[in-house]
Order: structure tokens, then C-alpha cells, then sequence
């Protein structure tokens, strides 16, 4: 008998999850994450992101597809990796941000920001998925929360450290993002033109310009404003065209193309082929 994992076919996480349309959402969700500024240190201070930026991307998305489509083997092994390599993550506040006081200190596995990295994600999936692919009602949209606690207790949250339904997660992030938890430190912004605007080859230009017309429409104003990320009335009207375009031609599309072959691999055989470097980080 085949091992699901934690989900399997009839879960909201993988209908909803794996969709590859997805990953168009990733930066937005970074960005709301860096912006708590003891997120973005842990990140600056820890993390490959700087240095090597789209290996780091390619290892923490393959974390996250084995604790989503992996056997339950492979799901407790990715988080049990990902736990011990927090478990170093840790440190104090230069300056002053927002309403942390310079000395603040910071540790990977506090709830606090496990619960704003893990809230991000939910948030961002949920905001993207009915721009782009089609709409959720309110009972998928409290599964598909209701789901991702499994994860987020396997990283180290308990029941309690999260919010009771999807509407109380949307409370906390929306609060979140109106409050003074949320800064523009220089780690935030160095990071953030790294994952907007990282080295590479010129045929990815016009992804990366794509990327960034996608992440500022997803974004809060107010997480715009910590990034000096311009938006005009034409960039918005540039992003209802794309959303309202990828809405029409994504249903229509055959399984293959919407799905990854990694992620239709992990589906139907619970682990990835070949070694997978451990490393991931917060954020």
C-alpha cells in the first residue's frame, strides 16, 4: 500500500499545492518574511541566500515538496534536517527596527517567527491562487490552512502557537503587516534585490521582470513601501491582463504542464530520486 504522506490525492495541499504556478508567488512570500527584521538578519546572517541564490531557492523548494508530497518517512526526515540546521540559527539585533530594540536576540525556532514565516507561505498561496488559477471557495481555503498545521507542527509549532482558521490567519498577517513588527532593515533590502534582482545570464530578463510586475501586485502596500518598490496605475493594469490571462489558459492545460515532473515524482513514489543536500534556513 502506497505511502501518501501526511496528505495524499483527495488533500487540499495537493490540489492546490501543486500547482507549478505557484513558484510565481515565491518572491512575494521572501519579501513578507524578510520584512520582519529578525527574519531578515537570520537569513543574512546564516543563510547561502547571498552568495549562491538559486541553489538556496532549488534546496528549500525541494524541503518543502517532500514535507507537502513526500512519504511520511521522507516528510518527518526533511523536517527533522531542517529543525537541527535551525537549531544553529541564532543571534542578536545590531539596530534598533521597527519595534525591536538593537540587541534583541533571535533564534530560528522561536514561534514568533516560525509562525510569521509559516503564515506568509499559507497567505501568499491563497492570495495567488485564485488571481491566477481559479477561484477557492471558503471550505478549501480552511482545508488547505487547516492542512499546512500538520507542517508547521512537524517545524516546530504547537496547536496553540498557530491561529484557529484561516480568517484568524488573514487577521494576524493583515495586523502583522500594519504594525510596527515590521521593518525595512539594510539586511531586508540587500536580500530583497538579491531574490528581485539576482546575477544571471540576460535571457532572464524578462522573467525577472515578470517576477517583479508578479510580487509587487501580490504585495501589501505597506511591505511595497519597506522595499521602495514603485507601483503605478499601469503596472496594475499590466498585472489584472496576466492574472485574467492565467486564469483562462491555466485550466485548460493538461496535467503535465501544470504540475512539475519533481513534483508528479514525489506524488507517486513518496521520495526524490538521487541525494539531497540538507541545507535549508529560515525563510
Amino acid at each position: 500500500m502506497q505511502d501518501h504522506g501526511y496528505f495524499g490525492p483527495t488533500s487540499a495541499t495537493w490540489k492546490i499545492g501543486s500547482e507549478a504556478a505557484l513558484l510565481l508567488g515565491g518572491s512575494r512570500a521572501v519579501l513578507m518574511q524578510l520584512a520582519h527584521p529578525l527574519v531578515a538578519l537570520a537569513v543574512n546572517t546564516h543563510s547561502s541566500y547571498m552568495h549562491d541564490p538559486f541553489g538556496r531557492a532549488e534546496r528549500t523548494f525541494l524541503m518543502s515538496q517532500m514535507l507537502a508530497f513526500g512519504s511520511t518517512s521522507t516528510a518527518r526526515q526533511a523536517a527533522h534536517n531542517i529543525n537541527r540546521l535551525h537549531t544553529h540559527v541564532q543571534g542578536t539585533l545590531p539596530a534598533s527596527a521597527g519595534d525591536h530594540a538593537t540587541g534583541t536576540s533571535y533564534f530560528a525556532r522561536d514561534p514568533e517567527l516560525l509562525l510569521w514565516v509559516h503564515a506568509t507561505l499559507v497567505d501568499t498561496v491563497l492570495l495567488f491562487y485564485p488571481m491566477f488559477i481559479r477561484p477557492l471557495d471558503q471550505e478549501e481555503q480552511e482545508q488547505y490552512y487547516q492542512e499546512s498545521k500538520t507542517i508547521a507542527r512537524l517545524l516546530g509549532l504547537s496547536t496553540a502557537d498557530m491561529p484557529r482558521t484561516v480568517n484568524d490567519l488573514r487577521l494576524y498577517v493583515h495586523d502583522m503587516v500594519y504594525s510596527n513588527r515590521l521593518a525595512g532593515t539594510p539586511q531586508a533590502r540587500e536580500l530583497a534585490r538579491q531574490v528581485l534582482f539576482p546575477a544571471g545570464p540576460p535571457v532572464l530578463k524578462p522573467f525577472l521582470y515578470l517576477n517583479l510586475t508578479i510580487t509587487c501586485a501580490l504585495l501589501p502596500p505597506p511591505i511595497r513601501d519597506i522595499y521602495g518598490l514603485a507601483w503605478s496605475n499601469k503596472q496594475q493594469r499590466v498585472s489584472n491582463l496576466l492574472m485574467r490571462g492565467t486564469r483562462m489558459i491555466t485550466p485548460h492545460l493538461p496535467t503535465e504542464l501544470r504540475i512539475l515532473p519533481i513534483t508528479r515524482k514525489m506524488m507517486q513514489e513518496g521520495h526524490l530520486p538521487g541525494s539531497l543536500s540538507d541545507e535549508s534556513s529560515i525563510g
